[in-house]
Order: structure tokens, then C-alpha cells, then sequence
């Protein structure tokens, strides 16, 4: 299992206990510190042996994550981020899976909240999605219609991962979302029905910067379709561009509320270009008062 941390010394030991206290005791642990400046160091120090431990200077999480790729001795490699919690059967459940489907590029499953806990709590992919994903296996509509990939549920076939390059380092928000695109594209992606990790919602989260992420995402998606021109047969060109239009007015609106109104509109003029009839987008052009896109 490889971690990457930044700063999170104060919950980085609950996430470590997490992965110590698995139900599957066959596996290596690395951390990589992607040069923090608090007392991470002093905390990894106390565990001695049952971890492995990289320190490089700050270059995002995917090429820290990168780094402990290189350096894991296993075939299969789980990745958990440094402020969630893996549940006890997390490793268990996915390598139970990947031991009778070692052709598979990647098997994923589901993820709770830990101010949700539970059997019945909200988890991150709805239960009836994530039940019929379970049945009929995963399709790449699937992962574009949002974005449901989390490597903190994943297994990764570390010789797939290398031969696509590992994780986009240019990439800090939606490395998951890629990774998972490029690997639907490429092996077999399974999903299983459970629940294996827990995602703690803090203030520090990088995922919450908004901007970053849309922008992150668009990205995502035209890489996806210049890669992979068999992903625009799979998905439909009018598909491709209703997300892609939602993500610029999302993005418009974020920006508008900032007091970005230039960026706002410009923004909005993107998702207009791409759904040039839909009347909610020429709504919000005229309310801007952005009367000179056609």
C-alpha cells in the first residue's frame, strides 16, 4: 500500500493504524512525503519497520504517489490517502478479487464518510448505482457521468500502471478520474459492491478547490477523447459536450460568485459554444449582461 502526505501529521497516525489493523496481513507499506513541513517525519519515525518511508521535495501527490509505485516490491499496488481511513476488509476484499482475475487492470469499489458511518450511512457512490455496476460490470459511461473512481478503493495492477505511465503529475485534483479513464481504455476494470474505505471531509481537503477542479476535470475529459477517439464512438459527441458544457457553466457560476465576472462570462460563453439551444446558459448570458456572444 503506498500513502503520499503533505502536512498531515496531525492525521496521519489514524490512517497508518488503519492500514496496520487490516484483516490481510500480506503487504508492504510505503509513505512518501512530499516535503512536509510539520512533524510528519517525527511521526513515521515511531513505526520503525512496519513502514517504508520516501521523502522527496513538494511535487504534488501523483508524483509522490509515482515514487511509491516505483519502489513497491508487490504486483499490486492500493493507494489511501493520508487523511481517510481504510476499512478492515479493504485489502482482503479487492486482492480476493484480483487473486481469481489476475488479468485485471484495476478492481475498485466503494467508500463511505466518517461523519457517516455504517451499513446504511451515504456513501460515495449511491447504493443503487453501486449495485448494479456490481451486476452488470462497469461501462465508461459509468466513470464519465461523474466521477466515481477513488483510488483510496482501488487495487492497481502495478504492470498495467507502468505501462500507461503511472498517475498525471500534471494533475492535483482529478488523478483518479484519468487514471481510471486510461485504464478502462486499456484492461479489464472491475467493481465490487462494498465498502472499503472512509473519506473524512476537512477543511484541508485539496478537492474542495472548486475552480481547480472543473478546470482539472475539462482537461480530463479532451485528453480522454484525443487519446481515445473510441471513447467519443462509446459515449456519443452530444454526450461529451453536455458534460463538458455543465462544467463551464459550474465553473461560471463559481467565478461569478467570487467576483470573477470576466472569467464568469467567458466561462459561460464556453458551455453557450457547446450547447449553443439549451435556454438555461442564454438565461444567465443575458442576466450578465454578456450581450455580444451570438
Amino acid at each position: 500500500m503506498v500513502i503520499a502526505t503533505y502536512n498531515r501529521a496531525r492525521l496521519l497516525k489514524e490512517t497508518i493504524e488503519s492500514v496496520l489493523k487490516q484483516t490481510f496481513q500480506d503487504f508492504e507499506l510505503i509513505v512518501v512525503d512530499d516535503g512536509s513541513t510539520d512533524d510528519t517525519e517525527k511521526v513515521l519515525e515511531s513505526y520503525g519497520d512496519y513502514l517504508r518511508y520516501f521523502r522527496e521535495e513538494n511535487r504534488g501527490p501523483s508524483a509522490a504517489r509515482n515514487l511509491g509505485i516505483h519502489h513497491a516490491r508487490a504486483s499490486w499496488i492500493s493507494i489511501q490517502d493520508s487523511d481517510d481511513i481504510c476499512a478492515p476488509n479493504h485489502l482482503k476484499t479487492l486482492f480476493g478479487f484480483v487473486e481469481k482475475n489476475p488479468d485485471c487492470g484495476m478492481v475498485f469499489a466503494n467508500g463511505s464518510y466518517l461523519d457517516d458511518p455504517g451499513p446504511k450511512g451515504k456513501t460515495i457512490i449511491p447504493h443503487e448505482k453501486s449495485k448494479r455496476m456490481a451486476e452488470r460490470g462497469v461501462e465508461l459511461a459509468d466513470l464519465f457521468n461523474t466521477s466515481i473512481v477513488r483510488l483510496q478503493a482501488a487495487l492497481l495492477s502495478k504492470k498495467a500502471l507502468l505501462s500507461i505511465g503511472g498517475l498525471d503529475e500534471t494533475l492535483r485534483i482529478c488523478m483518479d478520474l484519468d487514471l481510471g479513464f486510461r485504464l478502462f481504455m486499456r484492461y479489464p476494470v472491475a467493481y465490487l459492491d462494498e465498502v472499503v474505505f472512509f473519506y473524512r471531509r476537512h477543511e484541508g481537503n485539496i478537492g474542495r478547490n472548486q475552480e481547480l477542479r472543473l478546470l482539472e476535470n475539462l482537461r480530463v475529459i479532451e485528453k480522454l477523447v484525443q487519446d481515445f477517439p473510441r471513447a467519443e464512438e462509446i459515449l456519443g459527441r452530444e454526450h461529451i459536450d453536455r458534460r463538458k458544457a455543465y462544467r463551464y457553466y459550474r465553473l461560471a457560476k463559481s467565478r461569478w460568485k467570487a467576483g470573477e465576472k470576466d472569467g464568469a462570462r467567458n466561462a459561460l460563453r464556453q458551455a453557450v459554444f457547446l450547447r449553443p439551444f439549451f435556454l438555461k446558459y442564454r438565461f444567465y448570458q443575458l442576466l450578465w449582461g454578456d450581450f455580444l456572444v451570438s
